[in-house]
């Protein structure tokens, strides 16, 4: 399935196998005036595989999870073409099989971390001449990936527990449903997606809160209570620490951000509105 926004194109994983972990790949083809000054990532708990051609070179780049807000600005105008390989939380574990602890807030080098798989989605980037095509051969080579599946039964037990709460959860009631410690549990979300289970069930509570302003703005004393804040104070300070901005100035400024749609208890359950 495609979906076309301009000079954007999201793509959906067509191998069953794929879906738990890849979100959907994300093509454009930026123009000088595509991305603002202020462009910002929202924070989230999915990594990302990411290859740019600026004209002269291939730019092919890991990102860890995020906690906090990425600042790209106007960087991506340089590309010719940018692909975004987007994750689920433990995508990125289960493609390199290596601590995510280490990735998380981190963009590095593909070729630095899995130099097989940077050579791999090189020569699918390169050689290919439709977008398509560009896909499809990408995920002949993640679906090799595939064949030993390392992800923790727990983990994602775990992940389906927060994403069913929207994010309303005790650490400790998660713990409790898979037969965890707290310590034992956030030793495994560190490994696995690399930040612990507090702050995955405080990104997938945001993330809600993300969908519903961008769907439909409302009161935010409305959605603070729906949300399960205590109060709006609490919402608003919750909601700045994690994304930078007031709630209030998101709403107007909402085109300078980057938010997928694809919120994060989706991508975890398989989901669907």
């Amino acid at each position: 399935m495609i979906i076309k926004n301009g000079k954007q194109f999201n793509m959906f994983p067509s191998h069953v196998g794929l879906r738990k972990y890849i979100q959907y790949y994300n093509i454009v083809f930026p123009s000088n005036d595509t991305f603002t000054a202020h462009y910002t990532l929202m924070p989230n708990a999915c990594g990302t595989l990411s290859l740019a051609f600026d004209g002269n070179a291939v730019i092919a780049e890991l990102w860890g999870a995020s906690l906090t807000p990425v600042l790209l600005g106007i960087e991506p105008n340089s590309y010719h073409v940018l692909l975004l390989i987007q994750l689920s939380p433990y995508g990125l574990y289960q493609i390199t099989r290596q601590s995510q602890i280490e990735f998380a807030d981190k963009r590095l080098s593909l070729a630095d971390i899995d130099n097989e798989l940077f050579d791999s989605l090189y020569q699918a980037f390169v050689a290919s001449k439709t977008v398509c095509e560009m896909v499809n051969t990408c995920e002949k080579i993640l679906y090799k990936r595939m064949d030993k599946h390392v992800v923790s039964d727990s983990l994602l037990l775990a992940t389906k527990v927060i994403s069913d709460n929207y994010g309303q959860i005790q650490v400790k009631e998660v713990a409790g449903q898979c037969h965890y410690s707290e310590r034992q549990l956030n030793r495994l979300f560190l490994a696995q997606i690399g930040m612990n289970v507090k702050d995955l069930v405080r990104l997938t509570r945001f993330n809600y809160v993300l969908k519903h302003i961008q769907k439909s703005p409302c009161f935010f004393a409305a959605l603070s209570q729906q949300a399960g804040y205590f109060d709006q104070a609490h919402f608003d300070k919750d909601f700045k620490a994690i994304s930078g901005v007031t709630p209030q100035k998101y709403l107007k400024t909402m085109s300078d951000f980057y938010y997928d749609g694809t919120e994060i208890y989706n991508t975890i359950s398989s989901k669907e509105d």
